[in-house]
């Protein structure tokens, strides 16, 4: 059980660091061009970027 709240815990850390530097990214960055030239939906980064740590 304890390993398991760790492993999550560990997750969410990931989530939260990689989010905040998606954010701190798309300040300097034209997302329009990163999603089209990746084929993603237009708006797709601005949401994950958004999403609260515990959310996939």
């Amino acid at each position: 059980m304890q390993g398991r709240i760790l492993q999550t815990l560990r997750v969410w850390q990931h989530r939260a660091t990689s989010r905040k530097s998606l954010r701190q990214h798309m300040m300097w960055s034209d997302t329009a061009v990163i999603e089209r030239d990746l084929g993603m939906i237009p708006g797709s980064l601005k949401r994950e970027a958004h999403k609260f740590f515990w959310q996939a």
